[in-house]
């Protein structure tokens, strides 16, 4: 089981889950109001679209996507490996935002990167579930805990996080002909290649942010929330 990622949620739960259909209803309800407050208008979740899902490679997918993603945030090279536990840009780009001291750079490289924080949606969101609204916004919003949005009450725009996707693929160089449904995609994930194409060599990550892309695209057209579920 990866995570997965749906548009068009509420059309799909309508026919499918009553109970899972109210609970989404009501918190995209609740939301709303927090929405106003923020000159924002409301978001009106369809209940008839064109229902559209996709699959991450397992839920360490997305923190591939954000590992480099951060690196080239901190005007890094990408890592030259695949490992897992090699997170220091992504650790420190989540301290950035929490205003700590960048210890860990100043071991690591001598002194702290300078962040541009290009990537707030992409990075700052729940892994697991959570709104993004086709609904242009700068900052990454986080409503009050008693209004019980998932995803920890951490809303993203998809517009924007389309954005940073879009420079994130400029930078692997990965080719506008693949989809999420790519054979070579999914090969190049599934065994990422050791040399060559930037876009292959980092395979996992070129079909985390292809699918994700494809979320948001999704989500402008049918005016529909990219859900992480």
């Amino acid at each position: 089981m990866g995570l997965s990622l749906e548009v068009g949620i509420l059309a799909d739960l309508k026919a499918n889950d009553a109970d899972g259909f109210e609970f989404h209803k009501a918190a995209l309800e609740r939301l709303n109001p927090f929405l106003k407050s923020h000159g924002l208008p409301y978001h009106n979740e369809p209940h008839n679209c064109e229902v559209w899902s996709g699959q991450m490679i397992s839920y360490s997918g997305l923190h591939d996507v954000r590992r480099i993603a951060a690196y080239l945030d901190a005007g890094r090279p990408p890592p030259s490996d695949q490992e897992s536990s090699n997170y220091p840009c992504l650790e420190g780009y989540f301290a950035l935002v929490e205003r700590r001291q960048l210890g860990i750079f100043r071991r690591l490289f001598g002194a702290a990167p300078a962040y541009r924080r290009e990537f707030d949606h992409l990075i700052l969101h729940s892994d697991a579930e959570g709104y993004y609204l086709p609904i242009d916004f700068s900052d990454v919003l986080f409503p009050p805990a008693d209004l019980e949005i998932p995803g920890g009450g951490i809303v993203g725009s998809a517009p924007r996080l389309l954005a940073e996707l879009d420079r994130l693929a400029l930078a692997l160089a990965i080719p506008s002909r693949l989809t999420a449904d790519s054979e070579e995609l999914w090969e190049a994930g599934d065994a990422p290649a050791s040399d060559g194409d930037l876009w292959k060599r980092f395979g996992r990550e070129s079909l985390g942010c292809v699918t994700l892309r494809e979320g948001c695209r999704r989500a402008i057209a049918e005016g529909a929330a990219l859900v992480f579920t």
